[in-house]
């Protein structure tokens, strides 16, 4: 229900557009700003907005993301927000369902043009497709000239916390795995984390670096600021950059090399970047990536073709290089148990020379019964905890 009329929020909005330009356009997301146009309406609008509903809801629709503010208060933890030319739905880490409230498509538009505003681009009939990223949220939003049944938009929450960490790693995977992955990354493992969209291959992946020390500095490429590496991790020497219309994934990672890491962070590798970052691993570099594909022992495969959409290669030696100089394949999975989303470590792969794949763990699942078993690492791993003084103790059977 809306707690101030339309026509009034238009005149409040007109006059913050044009008296206080800078204000208006910065309390988009921050909060501080918020606080200042507070302070302003209140004075220009003592009457109508003495009571703190109301003040709320007109900062929400006028500089804010009105219901979008509203589902980020409510539900702190929605990692998606998405309107589906009907319904608006929301996403947690364990649940997904429709929002209660009456959501229509004019106003789904507002919110989208308020993205588009504060970007610097358009989102009209000519610019059908608007792929921006503003603070902690990104947005994908396809006009209704594309949309048969209207517009929709898809909105992804990022924030800087580690929703997987030492408290509920045991949800995820054994504890003995904790220990596993610890010791990949003090012998130095080049690192490739596989799954489908939403299981988590990115929290894996902040997990990861949280083991990397403050010697060995880590250079970090995003498309949008989804890691929050600095902000997770700031006794750590973290340089983050991310792409832009002009700058790929393959600048990135050139770039990278001559600011001298111990380790390359990709934070998704989906094309030809694949050569480069390969490139990078045969000259002594480190580097932490996720991928899609079916399983880890597939992911050499998609390097391959990922890295022929940009390169002329020799595919049997780019093939071999990555079983050589990869280490490990990580593969997730997500399964619905009880209405809940769980997300679990399906299997880890060694890549060893001759083009061959060693599993260290699989995760076996009967109904909602999880399985783990456990094989045994290869003396390439063996031999590497030994040069590097590692006090790891091994898998349960080795």
């Amino acid at each position: 229900m809306a707690l101030v009329n339309d026509n009034v929020l238009d005149e409040i909005k007109k006059d913050l557009k044009e008296n206080y330009p800078e204000l208006y356009l910065d309390a988009f997301l921050n909060m501080e700003a918020r606080e200042i146009i507070k302070g302003v309406l209140k004075e220009k609008h003592s009457l109508l907005l003495r009571d703190n509903d109301r003040l709320e809801y007109v900062v929400q629709e006028t500089v804010g993301l009105g219901v979008i503010d509203d589902i980020l208060i409510k539900y702190p933890l929605v990692t998606d927000i998405s309107y589906n030319a009907t319904d608006l739905t929301i996403e947690t880490p364990e649940e997904k369902f429709v929002y209660n409230g009456e959501v229509e498509e004019d106003y789904v538009i507002k919110i989208i043009q308020k993205f588009a505003n504060a970007v610097g681009k358009e989102f009209t009939p000519k610019s059908p497709i608007l792929d921006a990223s503003f603070s902690n949220l990104r947005i994908n939003a396809v006009h209704k000239v594309n949309s048969p049944y209207g517009t929709t938009m898809s909105i992804r929450v990022t924030r800087p916390r580690l929703a997987l960490n030492r408290d509920n790693f045991e949800n995820f995977a054994p504890m003995y795995i904790w220990d596993l992955f610890k010791a990949m990354i003090d012998v130095g493992s080049n690192i490739v984390i596989s799954g489908e969209v939403g299981t988590g291959k990115t929290e894996l992946q902040k997990l990861l670096v949280g083991f990397i020390p403050f010697d060995q500095k880590i250079v970090i490429g995003e498309d949008t600021l989804e890691g929050h590496f600095k902000t997770l991790y700031p006794e750590k020497d973290i340089i983050s950059w991310l792409t832009t219309n002009n700058v790929s994934f393959t600048d990135l990672i050139k770039a990278a090399l001559r600011n001298n890491p111990a380790w390359i962070i990709i934070s998704e590798t989906r094309g030809k970047e694949a050569y480069e970052m390969i490139q990078s691993v045969l000259s002594g570099h480190r580097i932490i990536t996720t991928a899609h594909a079916v399983n880890a022992k597939a992911t050499p495969t998609r390097f391959v073709n990922m890295a022929k959409q940009g390169y002329e290669v020799d595919e049997k030696a780019l093939r071999g290089d990555i079983y050589r100089y990869f280490h490990f394949g990580v593969h997730i999975k997500k399964k619905k148990i009880n209405g809940k989303t769980v997300r679990y470590l399906s299997e880890i792969v060694e890549y060893l020379d001759g083009e061959k794949t060693n599993t260290l763990f699989e995760m076996k699942v009967e109904n909602d019964k999880f399985i783990p078993q456990i094989g045994s690492y290869s003396d390439d791993f063996k031999n590497k905890l030994i040069e590097f003084g590692s006090d790891y103790k091994g898998l349960p059977n080795n």
